[in-house]
């Protein structure tokens, strides 16, 4: 069977080379709009909970549902202009999809042992999780700060385990700090800056 298609010129093949790497790039753009915006809300929603903990608020936990709610909408704005301008499906996107929906299922969870057993036995799980979530996005992103960052998480984990709740709370502060938003910060720069990984 004869294909009418002609090989690509010199030119061509160019082209397509370079809206290769601009889909990639766009990729990296894209991740890094989340990790801003759950590290920052995360450690907003942190710092609050611990200082209104320390004035002696009686809810300080109101932190936590309130910016989380601001972030879901957020999120769900920025999905779907996202799949509105998606021409082309990628591995890396289709991996990037299930890892995090993965992520959201065992948060979830950890918000139901949270509820239950109490916080202090949630938080270094979470924190653990935030852990898993960047160590193998940085892997896929070849992106060694988000790497870096996922194992800080594994360490801080550990460390919350023996630490009291108000600690906790500084903990998962400094793990979004180290995982999400400083390398999130980077990529974005890295991406406007043009520079492949």
């Amino acid at each position: 069977m004869e294909t009418s298609e002609n090989p690509l010129s010199a030119s061509d093949s160019l082209r397509l080379i370079q809206n290769m790497i601009q889909e990639a790039k766009q990729d990296l753009s894209d991740n890094s709009f989340d990790l801003l915006l759950w590290g920052w809300l995360v450690l907003v929603a942190a710092l609050t909970h611990y200082g209104l903990l320390q004035i002696g608020y009686s809810k300080p936990w109101l932190a936590w549902p309130v910016l989380m709610g601001l972030g879901t909408v957020a999120a769900f704005v920025n999905g779907a202009r996202r799949r509105r301008r998606e021409r082309v499906r990628t591995a890396l996107g289709d991996f990037m999809i299930y890892l995090w929906g993965g992520f959201g299922v065992l948060m979830i969870m950890l918000i139901g042992v949270g509820t239950v057993s109490g916080w202090g036995k949630a938080y270094p799980l979470i924190i653990a999780l935030y852990g898993l979530g960047t160590f193998a996005t940085g892997g896929a992103l070849r992106f060694r700060p988000l790497i870096w960052g996922g194992a800080t998480c594994w360490l801080l984990a550990t460390v919350a385990f023996r630490a009291a709740f108000d600690s906790q709370l500084l903990l998962v502060a400094a793990a979004v700090l180290v995982a999400y938003v400083l390398p999130g910060h980077m990529l974005k720069n890295q991406y406007r800056r043009g520079r492949a990984l």
